[in-house]
C-alpha cells in the first residue's frame, strides 16, 4: 500500500477457503485514529451493488420486468427514446442518460433535485451507448420504492440481514465512520455521504449513500460467489447472478458491462477473470465466478483530498490473486 492515502481494510478469500484480513493504515491521516473492524466506509457506488440486488429480487418475484419500459412506472429521462428505457438498461448502464446530475451545483435539493435528476434528458438512445451513469441508478432506486411502497433503504435492511451485513447503514455514528474528503463547502466529511448528489438529496438514493464495514461488503461479495446464497438463506437465483457475471455490452475502456457489475476489468483488476465494482472513496471488491473466491478492499483514497490519490495500481497488485 506505499504510496496509497488514507486508511485501508483489505479481506480475501483464497482457494484454501480461508479468509484473510488486513489493516493498514488509519481512520483519518489528521487525527491518526486506530482502524478497527467496526469502522465504516463510505462505500460511494459501490451502493449500486445493492440496489442491483434489491431491483432483481423484485424481478424474481415479479414485481418488476427486466424488459418492460419503466416509463408506466416512473417518467425516467425526456427526449426522444425515453419512453423504451427498461429496467435493464438502466443496470447496465445503457439507457442513454447522462453521467451525473448537475442540478445541485445551482442549488436544487431534495425532491425538486430528485425530479430534476430523474427526468435529465437523454444523451443517446436506450441501448445505443454504454455510459456509466449515476442517473440512471438514482432511477432504479425511485423505481423500486414505487413498485414495492417501501423505502429504499428498508429493502436493503432486508437484504443487509439475508446477508449478514449487520452493520451495513446509510446514517452511521461519526464516531465509527472513516472521514473522507475535506470539502470547500462542507469542510471536513465524516458520517455523511460524500458524494455532492447524494448529499443534495438528503435520502438513501441507488447511486451511492451507503456505509458498511469490510464485513459487510465481504458479505455481499461472498453471497455473489456462492451462487446467490447468503448467510441467513437464497438472496438471489442462480440466474440473477448469472445475469451479474456475464457480460451484455463492452463499456469503451474494454470491460465488459453485465447487470450491476463489471466483467473483466483490467484497469483496476489487472489480468484476472473476475466480477466486481468500485467506489468514488476508494472501495472496491471482486469475485472470480468459476471458483467463488473474492477479495474487498476498503481505502479512504479521497483523505484529505481527491486530487492525485489513484489507487489503480494498488487494486491491480490486490485482486490479481483472482487469476
Amino acid at each position: 500500500m506505499n504510496g496509497a492515502p488514507g486508511s485501508a481494510w483489505a479481506s480475501l478469500r483464497s482457494a484454501d477457503g480461508v479468509e484473510h484480513r488486513l489493516v493498514l493504515g488509519t481512520a483519518a491521516n489528521d487525527e491518526r485514529m486506530p482502524l478497527t473492524p467496526a469502522h465504516l466506509f463510505d462505500l460511494a457506488s459501490l451502493t449500486k451493488t445493492f440496489t442491483t440486488v434489491a431491483a432483481l429480487r423484485l424481478v424474481e418475484t415479479g414485481v418488476l420486468d427486466l424488459d418492460a419500459p419503466v416509463r408506466p412506472l416512473l417518467e425516467v429521462g425526456a427526449g426522444d427514446g425515453a419512453q423504451r428505457i427498461t429496467l435493464r438498461h438502466l443496470l447496465t448502464h445503457t439507457s442513454g442518460l447522462p453521467a451525473e446530475g448537475r442540478a445541485w451545483r445551482s442549488g436544487l435539493t431534495g425532491d425538486e433535485l430528485r425530479a430534476a435528476v430523474i427526468g435529465s434528458e437523454l444523451l443517446a438512445a436506450p441501448g445505443a451507448v454504454h455510459r456509466y451513469s449515476d442517473v440512471g441508478f438514482i432511477s432504479v432506486g425511485e423505481l423500486v420504492e414505487r413498485v414495492s411502497g417501501r423505502p429504499l433503504a428498508e429493502l436493503v435492511s432486508e437484504l443487509a440481514a439475508l446477508l449478514g451485513a449487520a452493520s451495513l447503514t446509510w446514517s452511521p455514528p461519526a464516531e465509527l465512520s472513516v472521514a473522507t474528503e475535506v470539502q470547500p463547502h462542507r469542510g471536513l466529511v465524516r458520517g455523511e455521504v460524500h458524494d455532492e448528489l447524494a448529499h443534495a438529496l438528503g435520502r438513501p438514493a441507488g447511486h451511492a449513500g451507503l456505509f458498511g464495514s469490510m464485513d459487510d461488503v465481504a458479505a455481499l461479495a461472498r453471497m455473489i460467489g456462492a451462487g446467490g446464497v447468503g448467510r441467513a438463506g437464497r438472496v438471489l437465483s442462480g440466474e440473477s447472478i448469472r445475469l451479474m457475471s456475464t457480460p451484455v455490452v463492452t463499456a469503451d475502456a474494454g470491460y465488459g458491462q453485465a447487470v450491476g457489475l463489471r466483467v473483466r476489468d483490467a484497469a483496476w483488476m489487472g489480468d484476472t477473470d473476475a466480477v466486481g465494482h468500485t467506489g468514488f472513496t476508494g472501495t472496491a471488491f471482486a469475485v472470480s465466478p468459476r471458483t467463488g473466491d473474492f477479495a474487498v478492499l476498503l481505502t479512504n483514497r479521497v483523505h484529505p483530498t481527491r486530487e492525485d490519490a489513484d489507487v489503480s495500481a494498488v487494486r491491480r497488485e490486490f485482486f490479481g490473486f483472482l487469476g
